[in-house]
C-alpha cells in the first residue's frame, strides 16, 4: 500500500467520525484497526516506507485537517489528545484505547505542514497547547530522547524531504536505502529544514499583525524544540560528516549532490536565524545566545561539506595534486587574515602583540597624506578580511570588539613608540603629537563610520548581525584596553623625551615645544582626551567608565577636570559642531581657535572638513584676506613645531587645500585685489608649503573651478582649454628652480628683467607701474633668473656688494617673499655646480682685470667690493647668507629650501677655504639656523625620526627575529623587482606568517597611497613574478602572500560593491568615454577629408627634449580640434588611484604566469622541472582558498576536448566564477 492510498484511507476515516460525532474512545479503536491493516499491507511491499511510519501517516492526517481549519471542532481537540495520549477513559481492559503515536511525531508533523499566516495562527495553538505538556515530559524523563534513534532520522527525513532534492531522493527508493542515507549522514539537509520550520514558529513572537504575539505557545515549544532537539541534532550532523570527511573509504563520502544541497540549506538557514535575530526583542538574551550558537553550528556544516566538496573534486582529477595533509603546527603557522582577540579573557600582565597588516593600516592612517574616504575604505577593509576569514561559531558582536580592541592596541603602542624615541632635531617631537591625536580623535572618528557604513550597508557579507549598540563594543575594547595597556598610556601621557643637548644640561637649549609650540607640560591627558572623544560620538557611557572601567572614577574625574570642549560649546548655543566652527573660523583669531581645537581631539574631523569649506567659501566670494589670515596662522604653527597642520592632513587630503589656493595664481587679477602685500605672500607661501610639506607632485594638482562666475580666468584661453591646461602651480614647481636664460624669454618678459634690475640697485626703487606689470606668476618664474643676472652683475663689477645686498633684500620683504624659495634653491644648487677658482683668476680668464681688479681702494678691496682673497663663489654664499642666516627670512621659506640646503651641506663637507674671503658668511651659524627651524612631517614619515620605523619592524618579525622584508618596505627607494628576487631566492624572505601578512597589507593598503605609482603595486608585483627562476623553497611563501592579497582584493570588492555616499565616476568607464570620442572624431575628419596627424610644425614623440625646459604659464592656449572630451587621458586614467585592482584581474594574472612557467618547462623537462610544477600546483591548491579548489571540469574531459575550449572554459566568461579558473588552467597545462 502507498502512502497516498494510506493517507486516503485515513482521512475518509477522520471525515466520517466528525460527521456521526464519534466519541473519542469510539474513533481512537476505529484508528487503531486502520493503522493494523495498513503496516500489514506494507510489509507485503518491501519497496515501499518501513512500517514504523504507518503511525506518522494517522498524525499527519490529523495535524493538516486541523492546520486547515479556520474554526477548530473541540471534537478534533479531543481526537489530537486520543492520538498522542490514548483514551482519556481508558481501562486495562479496554482494547484499543492507548494512543497511535508519540508526541514527538506529532510535532515533527506540525512543524513540517505549518504556515505561519496570521489565519493559521489559532489552529497552530490548537496543536501546540496538546502537545506542550507532552514535549516537557518527554526532555524531563530519566532516560534522555536521542536524536541519534534511527527511527526519529528515518521520520525526519522523510518529512523534511525538499522538493529540490528530487533527484538525489529519487535514488533512495527502499527502506534500506533510506535507513542507509541516514547512517551516512545525508540527513543533513532535513535538518536543516526542521531548524527553519522552528524559526517560523518562533517568528511569530515578533508578528505585528497578531495581537499580544508575546503570550503565543508556539513560539515557546519552537523555543523548546530548539533547545532539546535542534542543537543536539545539528551536533549529530556534524559528527558524521567530520567521520565521513576523516574516513579513507571513498564510499563512505556523501554525494556531491548531497553536499551542495546542504550547502544551498545552511546558507538558507542562517539567513532566516539572522531575519529571526533583527525582529526579536533585545531582552531575549537566553533566546539570542540559543540562535546564535545554532549559528555557529550551521557554520560548521557549511565548511565541511565545502571541504568534502574539494576533496571530492581533487580526487576526481586524475591530473590534480592531492592536497596535503597538515598538521595542526602548520595550520597554526599559516598566515590568514583571522586573528580573533577574545576581550573578555585578556590578561593584564600580557601585552597583545599588534599584527603586521594592523601595523601598516597605523603608518597609512596617520603617515600617509591621502583622502580620508582611501583611509576609511582600508580600515573597512581589514575588518571584513577579518570577517571572511573568521570562524563560522565567531559572531559578529565579537568580531567588531576585537578589531576595535586591536586598533586601540595598536595606536596605543606606536604612539608611546613615537614618545619614546628622543627627537634628534627640533621640530621632531611634533610627531608625537600627530600620534596622541590620532590616537584620541582618528580612532573613535574611525570606529564610528565604521558603524554607520554598516548601518547602511545591510546586505555585507557579515554572517550575522549587530544586536548591541555601538556603545557597548567599543566600552568593551576600551575596558580592556585600558587594562593591558596602562604601562604604554601612561607613555604616551608623558612629556616627549628630550634630545640629547637638552638632557646633557645646555642652558642655550630651548624647552621642547607642546603640539601648539608652547612649552612642554608635565604631561598631556591622553585618557581623558580619548574618553572624551568617544563619549562625545556615543560610543561610550560616563556612567559606564566610573561603574566598570579600572580606575574608573579617576578616570570619570579626569574627563570632567578638562577644559570645556567645543562640541559642548556648540551645545550650549544650540547649534551643530560644524555650524560653531564656521561661525567662529570667520570671526575668531585664528592662533587662538587653533589653541582650543589643539586640546580637543575629539572635534579634529569637523575642524579639517569645515576649514576646507570655509577656504573653499572665501575662494568664491573673493575674500583673500579671510584665506591669508588662516594660511599665515597655520604655516607659522608648522614652523614653530606645532602639530595642527599635520592632524589637519589626517583627515583630509593635502590637495583639498592646494587646488583652491593654486587657482589664485591662475586668476587674471591676481596681484591686484590687495593693497596689502602680505595677503598674496601668505597664501603663496602657505601652498608652496603644502606642497613640500607632504610631497604633493605637480600631477596630482588639478584645476580648480570657482562656482562665482565674478572671478574669471584668464580671458586668453577659453574656458574649456583652461579646464584641460594644468594649473600655474603644477607647471611652475615642476621648474620652481630653474634659471631661464635670456634668450628663452619673450621680448616683452627680457624688457621686464631689465626694469626689474634698474628698479632693484637703482635709486628710484620699484614703482607701482612695475608691480602692475609683473604678476606674481611672472615674479615666481622669473626670480632665479633675477638673482642669477644680480650676482653676475657684482661679480663683473657693475655693482658693489653692498648694493647687491640692499637690493636682493626686497625679496625679504612681503613685496616678493613668495618668489624666494625658488630662487634660493637655484642659489644653491648653482654654488655647488661653480668651480671653486681664486676671484682674481676668474676676474681675469672674464676680461675684468682692467675695470675691477686694477682700481685702486683705500681698504684692498676690489670694484665690486670682494676681498682680494676671496674665490668664485663668495659671492653666492654672501647672498645666501643675507637671504637665509638673518631674522628676517620667513619662516615658511627656510622649509621650502631644506632639503636643497641638505644638498649644499653634503656638498660643501669636502670644501676647503670656502668661507675665505666671506664677511657675513659662516657655515655653522647657517647651519644652525636652518636646524632651529625643525624638519617636515615628511621627512620624519620617510626616514623613521618617530620611532614608527623600528617598531614596525619589531612587530613584522615577531619575538624571534627581526623582519627582513619591513625595511624593504619602508625603504621607498628600492625597487619591486628587487624585492621579487629576493622572494624567489630559498633564503628565508617571505617565509615567516608576520612577513607574508605585512607584505600583503603593504601591497594592498600602504602602496596604493604612493602618488609616484604608476601601476597599482599588487599589478607591478605580480607583473615582475617569475615562477621558472623561483627556487622550489620558496614557491609556497610567494603563494601564501597571494593568497593573503586576493583576501584583501575580496573585501575591498565588498567595501566597494555598497552604493557611495556620494556618486563616483570610474575611471573604466571614463576610458569607454573617452575611446567612444575618439572614434567620433576620427570619423569626422575622415569625412571632413583631414588628418589626425600633428602638421609639419609639430615635434616627432621622440624628439629629445630641450634643455631649457619651457617656461610654465597660465595663458598658453591648447590646439583646436573638435573634440567634446575634455577630461583626462587614458594614461592618466589607468594610473588613476580609483582604477581599482579585482580578484578577477589577480586571478587572470596568476594563470598568465603558469602559461609562462609551463612554457619554459618544456625546453628543460626532467626531474628538477617536475618538482617545481608540483611545488606550485601544490602551493595553488593548499594556499589560494577557492581559487585552488574550485568546482572545475578537470581531469579526462579536459584531455577530451581541444586546448582552445578547455581554455576558455577554464577562464572565460563560461566558467561564471574566477574560482574556477586556477584549478582548470592546472589541468589542460597538465596536458598540454
Amino acid at each position: 500500500m502507498s502512502e497516498d492510498q494510506a493517507q486516503q484511507l485515513l482521512e475518509k476515516l477522520l471525515l466520517q467520525a466528525l460527521s456521526r460525532r464519534l466519541p473519542q474512545s469510539k474513533w481512537l479503536s476505529l484508528l487503531h484497526q486502520l493503522v493494523r491493516r495498513i503496516e500489514a499491507a506494507q510489509e507485503q511491499d518491501d519497496n515501499l516506507d518501513p512500517p514504523s511510519l504507518a503511525a506518522s501517516y494517522a498524525a499527519g492526517c490529523l495535524v493538516k485537517y486541523i492546520l486547515s481549519q479556520s474554526f477548530i471542532d473541540p471534537l478534533l481537540i479531543e481526537y489530537l489528545q486520543a492520538l498522542i495520549y490514548g483514551s482519556a477513559n481508558r481501562s486495562g481492559v479496554t482494547p484499543d484505547q492507548g494512543p497511535i503515536t508519540d508526541v514527538i511525531t506529532v510535532t515533527l508533523n506540525l512543524l513540517a505542514n505549518v504556515r505561519t499566516e496570521a489565519a493559521n495562527v489559532p489552529a497552530i495553538e490548537t496543536i501546540s497547547s496538546v502537545i506542550g505538556q507532552g514535549l516537557l515530559m518527554t526532555f524531563q524523563a530519566p532516560v534522555p530522547f536521542r536524536v541519534s534513534s534511527q527511527s526519529f532520522l528515518v521520520l525526519l527525513q522523510h518529512l523534511f524531504a525538499e522538493a529540490d532534492s528530487a533527484p538525489f531522493a529519487s535514488t533512495i527508493s527502499s527502506a534500506a536505502d533510506t535507513v542507509s542515507t541516514a547512517k551516512d549522514g545525508a540527513i543533513g539537509p532535513a535538518a536543516l529544514a526542521f531548524v527553519v520550520s522552528n524559526l517560523r514558529l518562533l517568528a511569530l513572537a515578533a508578528n505585528p499583525n497578531i495581537t499580544a504575539p508575546q503570550n503565543l505557545l508556539a513560539p515557546r515549544v519552537a523555543i523548546t524544540v530548539l533547545i532539546n532537539v535542534g542543537q543536539n541534532l545539528l551536533a549529530h550532523v556534524i559528527q558524521r560528516l567530520s567521520a565521513a570527511q576523516a574516513s579513507k573509504e571513498l564510499k563512505a563520502k556523501p554525494q556531491d549532490a548531497l553536499l551542495q544541497q546542504t550547502r544551498a540549506k545552511s546558507t538558507a538557514s542562517i539567513s532566516e536565524i539572522e531575519a529571526v535575530l533583527e525582529s526579536m526583542n533585545p531582552a531575549w538574551k537566553d533566546e539570542i545566545a540559543l540562535l546564535r550558537s545554532l549559528t555557529s553550528q550551521i557554520g560548521v556544516i557549511d565548511q565541511i561539506c565545502e571541504a568534502l566538496l574539494d576533496d571530492t573534486f581533487t580526487r576526481s582529477s586524475v591530473k590534480a595534486r592531492r592536497r596535503k595533509a597538515e598538521t595542526m603546527q602548520d595550520a597554526q603557522r599559516r598566515a590568514t587574515w583571522d586573528h580573533f582577540l577574545d576581550v573578555s579573557a585578556i590578561v593584564p600582565s600580557e601585552k597583545p602583540t599588534v599584527e603586521p597588516e594592523m601595523a601598516f593600516l597605523m603608518h597609512l592612517l596617520v603617515d600617509k597624506h591621502v583622502a580620508w574616504d582611501v583611509k576609511l575604505d582600508a580600515v573597512k577593509t581589514l575588518f571584513l578580511a577579518r570577517r571572511n576569514a573568521a570562524a563560522p561559531s565567531l559572531t559578529l558582536e565579537k568580531s567588531l570588539t576585537a578589531f576595535y580592541f586591536e586598533l586601540l592596541v595598536a595606536a596605543i603602542d606606536a604612539c608611546a613608540s613615537v614618545v619614546e624615541q628622543p627627537p634628534a632635531f627640533k621640530g621632531a617631537e611634533a610627531n608625537a603629537a600627530i600620534w596622541r591625536n590620532a590616537l584620541c580623535g582618528m580612532i573613535p572618528e574611525l570606529v564610528l563610520q565604521l558603524e554607520q557604513w554598516l548601518d547602511v550597508h545591510q546586505d555585507l557579507p557579515l554572517r550575522g548581525q549587530r544586536l548591541e549598540a555601538p556603545h557597548v563594543r567599543l566600552e568593551s575594547a576600551l575596558r580592556a584596553a585600558l587594562l593591558v595597556m596602562a604601562h604604554r598610556l601612561n607613555t604616551c601621557e608623558s612629556a616627549t623625551s628630550q634630545p640629547p643637548a637638552a638632557q646633557s644640561g645646555d642652558e642655550n637649549v630651548e624647552m621642547m615645544p607642546d603640539v601648539m609650540g608652547l612649552d612642554t607640560p608635565p604631561s598631556q591627558p591622553i585618557k581623558a582626551w580619548l574618553l572624551r572623544a568617544c563619549i562625545e560620538h556615543s560610543l561610550a557611557r560616563p556612567e559606564a567608565i566610573a561603574d566598570e572601567f579600572p580606575d574608573g572614577h579617576k578616570l570619570a574625574s579626569e574627563v570632567q577636570s578638562l577644559t570645556q570642549s567645543l562640541r559642548m560649546d556648540a551645545q550650549l548655543e544650540g547649534l551643530a559642531l560644524n555650524t560653531l566652527f564656521e561661525t567662529r573660523v570667520s570671526t575668531d583669531d585664528p592662533m587662538e581657535l587653533l589653541h582650543r581645537v589643539a586640546s580637543d581631539p575629539g572635534t579634529h574631523f569637523i575642524f579639517a572638513r569645515q576649514l576646507v569649506l570655509q577656504m573653499q567659501g572665501w575662494l568664491e566670494q573673493h575674500d583673500l584676506e579671510s584665506i591669508a589670515r588662516w594660511c599665515k596662522a597655520l604655516g607659522e604653527d608648522a614652523c614653530e613645531g606645532g602639530a595642527v597642520l599635520d592632524t589637519v592632513m589626517l583627515y583630509i587630503d593635502p590637495v583639498q587645500l592646494v587646488d583652491p589656493l593654486a587657482s589664485v595664481l591662475d586668476h587674471q587679477d591676481v596681484g591686484q585685489t590687495s593693497d596689502e602685500p602680505s595677503t598674496l605672500s601668505n597664501i603663496l607661501l602657505f601652498v608652496q608649503l603644502l606642497c613640500y610639506r607632504y610631497s604633493v607632485p605637480p600631477s596630482r594638482i588639478s584645476r580648480y573651478q570657482v562656482p562665482n562666475h565674478e572671478m574669471e580666468l584668464d580671458g586668453s584661453a577659453t574656458q574649456q582649454a583652461s579646464r584641460s591646461h594644468p594649473p600655474f602651480l603644477a607647471t611652475y614647481l615642476a621648474t620652481s628652480s630653474v634659471c631661464y636664460p635670456l634668450s628663452a624669454l619673450s621680448e616683452e618678459e627680457r624688457g621686464l628683467v631689465g626694469r626689474w634690475i634698474h628698479a632693484l640697485f637703482g635709486n628710484e626703487g620699484i614703482s607701482d607701474d612695475l608691480i602692475q606689470a609683473s604678476p606674481p606668476t611672472t615674479l615666481l618664474r622669473l626670480s632665479p633668473l633675477l638673482f642669477s643676472q644680480s650676482i653676475s652683475a657684482c661679480q663683473h663689477g657693475i655693482i658693489d656688494l653692498e648694493t647687491l645686498r640692499g637690493g636682493l633684500s626686497y625679496f625679504l620683504q612681503d613685496l616678493l617673499s613668495f618668489a624666494l624659495p625658488g630662487a634660493l634653491i637655484w642659489l644653491l644648487s648653482e654654488i655647488t655646480r661653480v668651480p671653486m677658482q681664486p676671484v682674481l683668476d676668474f676676474l681675469s680668464e672674464s676680461g675684468l682685470q682692467a675695470s675691477v681688479v686694477d682700481i685702486p681702494s683705500s681698504d684692498g678691496t676690489l670694484a665690486n667690493g670682494l676681498p682680494r682673497n676671496a674665490n668664485s663663489k663668495t659671492v653666492h654664499l654672501e647672498v645666501l647668507a643675507l637671504m637665509v642666516d638673518t631674522d628676517a627670512c620667513p619662516a615658511i621659506v627656510r622649509q621650502l629650501v631644506a632639503r636643497a640646503f641638505d644638498a649644499f651641506l653634503h656638498a660643501a663637507e669636502g670644501s676647503v677655504g670656502l668661507e675665505v674671503g666671506c664677511e657675513t658668511f659662516n657655515l655653522s651659524s647657517l647651519k644652525g639656523r636652518m636646524e632651529s627651524a625643525g624638519v617636515t612631517a615628511d621627512l620624519l614619515s620617510r626616514g623613521g625620526g618617530g620611532g614608527f620605523g623600528s617598531w614596525s619592524k619589531n612587530l613584522a618579525g615577531g619575538k624571534e627575529v627581526e623582519s627582513r622584508i619591513v625595511p624593504w618596505l619602508l625603504n621607498t627607494s628600492s625597487g619591486m623587482d628587487e624585492l621579487v628576487h629576493a622572494l624567489g631566492k630559498d633564503v628565508g624572505w617571505g617565509k615567516s606568517g608576520g612577513d607574508q601578512k605585512a607584505l600583503a597589507s603593504w601591497l594592498c593598503l600602504v602602496a596604493p597611497s604612493d602618488a609616484r605609482a604608476t601601476v597599482h603595486p599588487v599589478l607591478n608585483f605580480m607583473r615582475n613574478l617569475d615562477l621558472a627562476r623561483m627556487d622550489e623553497g620558496a614557491v609556497e611563501g610567494v603563494f601564501r602572500i597571494i593568497g593573503l592579497v586576493l583576501g584583501l582584493v575580496r573585501a575591498a570588492q565588498d567595501v566597494r560593491a555598497g552604493p557611495a555616499e556620494e556618486e563616483r565616476r570610474e575611471p573604466a568607464d571614463e576610458i569607454l568615454a573617452l575611446a567612444t570620442t575618439a572614434v567620433s572624431i576620427t570619423a569626422a575628419n575622415a569625412k571632413n577629408g583631414t588628418s589626425g596627424t600633428i602638421g609639419e610644425g609639430g615635434g616627432d614623440l621622440f624628439d629629445d627634449e630641450p634643455s631649457t625646459p619651457p617656461l610654465p604659464t597660465t595663458t598658453s592656449t591648447l590646439t583646436t580640434d573638435n573634440s567634446t572630451y575634455t577630461g583626462p587621458s587614458v594614461a592618466a586614467l589607468l594610473t588613476n588611484p580609483r582604477f581599482h585592482l579585482t580578484s578577477v584581474q589577480l586571478v587572470d594574472l596568476i594563470a598568465a604566469q603558469l602559461v609562462r612557467f609551463k612554457s619554459s618547462l618544456r625546453a628543460t623537462e626532467g626531474r628538477i622541472g617536475a618538482a617545481k610544477w608540483a611545488a606550485v600546483e601544490s602551493a595553488i591548491l593548499d594556499n589560494l582558498g577557492a581559487e585552488g579548489g574550485g568546482n572545475v571540469s578537470v581531469g579526462d574531459a579536459a584531455e577530451s576536448q581541444p586546448a582552445t575550449v578547455t581554455a576558455a572554459s577554464a577562464v572565460g566568461p563560461g566558467s561564471g566564477s574566477e574560482e574556477k579558473g586556477l584549478v582548470g588552467w592546472i589541468s589542460l597545462l597538465q596536458t598540454a
